[in-house]
């Protein structure tokens, strides 16, 4: 037994709740269960009920076991002072609060249902992919959908979280930010911590000044990144002059370029190339943050991203190795993936920070209107019966793999309430 399950069945009322009495004999009527407290306090806030003939409000406490009250110290909480109920699970002693006034007590033990209890065991002891994996067929798919939509909410607010650090320390630089979130995602797990540290060494309003030059671009970000030296073909000593001259002019501080991490990588995603890509997108487009904003379709953003590194790049993945000749374009699914991971998320940050919905509308229209993605978790999910149909579905699948089930939260879970209690 764990004090969570006691929450949600109250919360939810799932409980035998004829002719209730307390330990000590007194007729108890529930005329309100309270709000559910998440943070410090009471576990239920703003609760009535009626202990014999006299009518109580107040913040309702429970316990696995009455004694847990001692063992949290609530004896000595004057917060806890204004509890009129104590509900438990076991009764096994009195108890006071900090006033020594005695607490009424409600045992629940017998007012679970087996098939609840049994539920719950099955899913606490699952050690499958997911708790549910053999039941959650059970599910009812529409009530799922508004469950999944919740998660998605959840999943973009906690973005919103560490973006709005970003613009914190940007002063509220939208293009700014946007320029970072970009490197950071084109990093990938391997070379995020290096692109976040290029886009601090080298901030977009730097980006800004040379944008209507390309090789400018590319000469300022290669070297900053710490990867232009004097030791490479021509086309590399070419840039590390250029770099030489806006290093001096702007008084720049560059990385090592130790940072960069290439083995494993697919060659496409090697740092050079992404940065080169880079180059050319803001090349393209300067105010990138403000043109994405404004768009509407989908297509429309791709065609934004649609750049090819400079034609250096096309015989090149390193400088000096030379490779068979292809042009070096953001591709396909990482555009989708740039959309997912990096627009949305800020999209749904500006409508929240600017107090507009149709712009966290808009994020969660661009999500549907962009195709699902395929991974090892997706995939799983598909073998569970949970057909993903867009982003929107599969960026939902992965906060309920990630932040429910991994965490065995299904008490918190709409579809491992729905099991529960069937």
């Amino acid at each position: 037994m764990k004090e969570d399950l006691l929450h949600i069945v109250w919360k939810l009322k799932k409980l035998d709740f004829n002719n209730l009495i307390t330990t000590s004999g007194e007729t108890i009527h529930i005329k309100k269960f309270g709000f559910h407290n998440q943070n410090s306090g009471p576990d239920f806030l703003n609760g009535e009920v009626v202990i014999g003939d006299t009518t109580w409000v107040g913040h309702i406490e429970m316990h696995v076991n009455a004694t847990d009250w001692i063992k949290h110290n609530h004896q000595k909480d004057k917060a806890y002072n204004n509890v009129i109920l104590h509900v438990v699970y076991n009764d096994d002693g009195p108890i006071s609060n900090e006033s020594g006034q005695h607490i009424p007590t409600l045992i629940l033990r017998d007012r679970i249902s087996l098939s609840t209890l049994k539920n719950y065991e099955k899913l606490a002891s699952n050690l499958d992919w997911i708790p549910c994996a053999q039941s959650i067929h059970k599910t009812d798919e529409i009530k799922n959908s508004f469950f999944l939509e919740k998660v998605l909410i959840e999943r973009l607010q906690n973005k919103c979280l560490r973006i709005i650090e970003i613009l914190d320390y940007n002063n509220n630089d939208w293009e700014d930010t946007l320029y970072r979130l970009l490197l950071k995602y084109l990093g990938l797990k391997v070379n995020s911590s290096a692109f976040e540290q290029l886009a601090h060494v080298t901030p977009y309003s730097y980006i800004k000044k040379l944008s209507d030059k390309s090789s400018a671009l590319e000469a300022l970000l290669l070297g900053q990144a710490g990867l232009l030296n004097s030791n490479s073909d021509e086309y590399f000593s070419q840039l590390l002059t250029e770099y030489t001259h806006y290093k001096k002019k702007y008084n720049l501080i560059a990385m090592t370029g130790v940072e960069w991490r290439f083995s494993k990588l697919r060659p496409a995603n090697f740092p050079t190339i992404r940065i080169a890509q880079v180059s050319q997108l803001y090349n393209k487009t300067p105010q990138l943050f403000n043109d994405l904003l404004h768009i509407k379709n989908v297509s429309d953003i791709y065609e934004k991203l649609d750049v090819t590194a400079s034609s250096y790049w096309d015989t090149h993945y390193l400088p000096n190795k030379e490779s068979e000749s292809k042009p070096k374009k953001i591709g396909q699914m990482t555009k989708e993936l740039i959309v997912i991971n990096v627009l949305v998320p800020l999209m749904f940050t500006y409508g929240q920070k600017t107090d507009n919905e149709l712009y966290k509308d808009k994020a969660l229209d661009l999500l549907e209107k962009v195709k699902a993605e395929n991974n090892v978790i997706i995939r799983e999910w598909k073998k569970l019966g949970m057909t993903a149909k867009s982003a929107f579905d599969t960026q939902a699948l992965l906060q309920l793999k990630n932040e429910y089930c991994n965490n065995f939260n299904c008490l918190n879970c709409q579809l491992g309430q729905s099991i529960l209690f069937s």
